[in-house]
């Protein structure tokens, strides 16, 4: 619980001076003593080994959901092809993922912004809703803006809030990344040798990704995914990238410097 929620209201004490408008975006936590979300985080303070349990589990859960969505699209069932120690790898090897969850924090902020500070500041909130219609409309109650229709405390409904932005979030964005490799030929061009073969596998393939033992790969040309046991494959090469050109002129006939 912070001070904040502790402070005297605007315009409070009879003869006081009225407290500066607080326009924090932090949600006040007075008043959701109970909720699950505060209890959780009460107990994951005493026991830190709990901390890292649950954001383990929470990071294997990312990484089977957007595992699905992103295979989907090939037709492979990709739950049949990961272990466990895979499930971690896949939700922590985008750095997308994180602003997803940052983005999805600061939305849930604003959108319930005028709650908050009608909980901060409730008497100029209500002098300040009085004044005009503008302000009635932004600092006014409304089911857009406020939890009540959820029967959940406020962070309760907050961290659900996120958790379902972010699921969604991630599961589109796995899929337009694998609809750009299957359609448009995005993605990472590879030369594929196996043990055993003298040359590479016929064309150029696209690296889909890998687990503990498989390779994923996606052939454009027949329009098939393919797994491979890792144990079979000598060599994964990239396509040789071409060196960059000097522009005509530039540079030429300088002597090098002494």
């Amino acid at each position: 619980m912070d001070s904040s929620d502790n402070a005297v209201p605007a315009g409070g004490l009879p003869g006081s001076r009225p407290s500066a408008f607080d326009w924090s975006l932090i949600p006040v936590s007075k008043g959701n003593e109970d909720s699950l979300v505060l209890r959780a985080s009460h107990r994951m303070r005493r026991e830190p080994a709990l901390l890292f349990t649950t954001a383990y589990l929470l990071v294997s859960a990312l990484g089977l959901w957007c595992s699905y969505w992103f295979y989907r699209g090939f037709g492979l069932s990709i739950l049949d092809y990961l272990q466990a120690s895979d499930f971690l790898v896949a939700g922590v090897r985008d750095p997308v993922y994180i602003g997803l969850l940052v983005s999805g924090v600061l939305l849930v902020l604003l959108v319930t912004w005028p709650e908050t500070l009608r909980l901060r500041n409730p008497d100029a909130v209500a002098r300040l809703a009085g004044r005009n219609r503008a302000w009635k409309m932004l600092l006014g109650r409304s089911v857009f803006t406020s939890w009540e229709a959820t029967r959940m405390r406020p962070l309760t409904a907050m961290t659900v809030a996120v958790t379902l932005f972010m699921a969604v979030a991630a599961a589109g964005y796995v899929a337009q990344r694998g609809a750009d490799i299957r359609d448009h030929r995005d993605g990472d061009a590879v030369t594929v040798h196996l043990i055993g073969d003298a040359a590479a596998l016929p064309g150029q393939a696209r690296l889909l990704g890998t687990s503990s033992a498989f390779v994923f790969l996606w052939w454009p040309a027949q329009r098939r995914a393919e797994t491979v046991p890792i144990a079979a494959v000598r060599r994964v090469q990239a396509v040789v990238v071409a060196a960059k050109v000097a522009a005509p002129g530039r540079g030429a006939g300088k002597p090098a410097p002494r």
